[in-house]
């Protein structure tokens, strides 16, 4: 094999990268990486760009075919950023997540104590949240893996639910028939950059967000987008127009103009129901989010008479159902984050206390906690919560991670003075290389 850029070669995929691409590893020599494929497979492909750890290339052709190969009920799948494992069998996937996770603690030492990785019974139709984006010649849908100017114009999506191709071709059309123009992420110029659709699986309530830049005549554009719910009509409970006037290529807007409902949605899980508003952080997987919370709460057992704080505590998913604790403290930066955790926990009668600041500046251990709830970002834990953790050693902690390569660097910081002692993955997150894990940690 060459290493030139726009060269077309052939070899054999060994191994999945963390972001789901198949690699063709050459001794001596910067590996290969390429989507779409699957470990025995012999492909022949192009490179394209070189990366940190390799070169990027195209899948060209698939020389010997994986028996995992399945095929991809998605028209959009082969060039789709959404699903990028839509092409292996369901059970492969749970079990190249396990075999990852396993990988990623061996490579620190750690016995992982699990088995196997727990399966989402909806293989499709089971996020509660898409982020669509338009580009400058007014395409509606994802990007492109590896091209962030590139917009796959989707006809249909099967993540959200069976109403989304609909959704998305109103949209389209009526966007297209204002003769407002669309947002250039070369220029910073236009008017319609994204579209957010959050839905209530068990409720039934739908909540439609147009996000656009500032708009360019307020008066005539005020009465464009007046046009928005009628356009839905009884597609959407909630329609919502919110403003991003930042360069930054984020669908979360800097302020939101209800046009028509109200504007937040709410869902019910495990007899709790939460009240989302459109930027909320909340778990995309409703089925296997009841499941996830309910792991977490298992884990935190016996409830009665014990102190727990929830660190990253987020708009009190976790928080609220552990009610039967003595105390419950969430602590959050986000202060919107906080405000609907308050409100959270006040429509299931809970209390609990929230605090809207930095984990590692907050001093949580006032609360004297026998338990320590972890749910941080993809970045993982500040060292000062490391730190505090090391100083305090509450009696367990439970840490849930969506990023395990993380989690698994940071474990070693604290197995001197903790157990491992429960660990259980579920997959949150079909048709990607993502799983959430749950792990229990036991002071020594």
């Amino acid at each position: 094999m060459g290493s030139s850029l726009h060269q077309c070669l052939e070899g054999a995929v060994s191994a999945v990268a963390t972001d789901g691409s198949g690699i063709i590893e050459r001794p001596g020599r910067k590996s290969v990486f390429v989507f779409r494929t699957i470990p025995g497979e012999t492909v022949r492909v192009q490179t394209r760009r070189k990366i940190s750890d390799g070169i990027q290339a195209d899948l060209l052709q698939i020389l010997k075919t994986s028996p995992h190969r399945v095929e991809m009920p998605c028209p959009h799948a082969t060039v789709c950023g959404g699903c990028k494992w839509q092409h292996m069998a369901y059970s492969f996937q749970t079990s190249l997540k396990n075999s990852l996770l396993l990988k990623a603690f061996a490579q620190e030492k750690i016995d992982l104590p699990l088995k196997g990785v727990e399966p989402c019974p909806d293989l499709f139709f089971f996020r509660n949240r898409m982020d669509y984006v338009f580009d400058t010649d007014g395409r509606l849908g994802l990007k492109e893996p590896g091209r962030w100017w590139s917009v796959i114009d989707l006809s249909t999506c099967l993540l959200l639910s069976k109403k989304t191709a609909e959704i998305l071709q109103r949209i389209r059309n009526w966007t297209r028939g204002t003769g407002l123009p669309f947002w250039n992420n070369k220029t910073y110029e236009g008017f319609f950059r994204y579209l957010v659709i959050r839905e209530g699986k068990n409720t039934g309530q739908r909540l439609v967000l147009v996000t656009t830049s500032t708009p360019p005549d307020s008066v005539s554009t005020q009465k464009i987008m007046e046009e928005l719910p009628t356009v839905l009509g009884d597609l959407a409970t909630s329609v919502l127009w919110g403003v991003n006037p930042h360069i930054t290529d984020l669908s979360i807007p800097e302020t939101i103009s209800p046009l028509a409902g109200k504007p937040y949605l709410e869902e019910e899980i495990n007899g709790l129901r939460y009240r989302i508003a459109p930027g909320s952080f909340f778990q995309t997987n409703t089925r296997m989010a009841a499941r996830l919370q309910q792991t977490v709460k298992e884990f935190c057992q016996p409830l009665e008479e014990k102190s727990i704080v929830d660190l990253y505590c987020g708009a009190g998913f976790l928080t609220c159902s552990l009610s039967g604790a003595r105390r419950l403290v969430g602590v959050e930066i986000d202060p919107l984050a906080i405000e609907a955790a308050k409100e959270n926990a006040n429509l299931n009668g809970i209390t609990a206390e929230f605090h809207a600041e930095k984990s590692e500046a907050y001093d949580w251990t006032s609360a004297c906690p026998q338990t320590v709830i972890l749910d941080p970002p993809r970045s993982g834990l500040h060292p000062d919560v490391i730190k505090t953790l090391r100083r305090v050693v509450p009696a367990s902690i439970v840490y849930v991670s969506c990023n395990y390569q993380r989690c698994a660097q940071e474990l070693p910081l604290l197995l001197d003075r903790y157990r491992l002692t429960k660990a259980h993955a579920l997959d949150l997150f079909p048709h990607t290389p993502h799983v959430e894990l749950v792990l229990l940690l036991e002071r020594m």
